[in-house]
């Protein structure tokens, strides 16, 4: 029969060990049999828990990388309006039609003021909208200025975001209504009950804004 020591070191066989004693070799030859997988296991975690701040750190850098160059599109766009509800034509200039609009708004441009203008999307029932970009800020900053003079027509002036920020005007007029929220800019501009406006350029602003300053319910 076997013999084992136990920590009185007196040599026993297993059948003159106590219930006690041998719950305690069986404990301690576990414990021996297991450490080695602790320790592994504990090392795993430590290089999953590096893992994750890394990658933690890698979404930082590449939500600010992708907020740097929506800022710089935002900013190449800075001259352009899109102008929606203007009946289309086969044979329209486009130019000519933004000069109308101005018009109607008591803005006077010239043709030489407009870099380019065109159609944009598909031909459907509903006339689609024209995108013009102007050459300078100076005429695209006095008709945005005086678009309220459109109200109670069919044409709306509004302007040129990137996908990104127009998906957030979307979410944000969703949220708090269409009468809290407009853009500037191409910053997009909350009426949340306080002073001065809340003002919207990332996802993480808005979801900022939804948490401390909900829409009333």
């Amino acid at each position: 029969m076997a013999t084992v020591t136990t920590r009185g070191d007196v040599n026993k066989t297993v059948g003159e060990m106590s219930k006690k004693d041998l719950l305690t070799l069986v404990t301690q030859a576990l414990n021996q049999a297991l450490n080695p997988v602790k320790d592994s296991i504990e090392s795993l975690h430590q290089e999953v828990e590096g893992l994750r701040r890394e990658l933690k750190e890698k979404d930082v850098q590449i939500r600010e990388l992708n907020d740097k160059l929506d800022e710089r599109e935002q900013y190449s766009r800075r001259n352009n309006l899109r102008i929606f509800g203007v009946k289309e034509s086969p044979r329209e200039n486009t130019d000519m039609e933004v000069i109308k609009i101005a018009e109607q708004c008591g803005v006077s441009i010239v043709g030489s003021q407009i870099d380019r203008s065109h159609r944009v999307g598909k031909v459907g029932p509903n006339p689609r909208p024209i995108i013009v970009k102007f050459i300078g800020y100076g005429p695209r900053s006095k008709i945005f200025s005086a678009k309220k003079c459109l109200k109670g027509t069919s044409v709306t002036v509004r302007e040129d975001l990137t996908s990104h920020r127009l998906a957030l005007l979307k979410r944000a007029v969703q949220a708090y209504t269409l009468q809290k929220v407009w853009t500037h800019d191409g910053v997009i501009l909350i009426n949340t009950g306080n002073q001065r406006p809340s003002r919207v350029k990332c996802s993480e602003d808005l979801d900022y804004l939804l948490e401390h300053h909900p829409p009333p319910s």
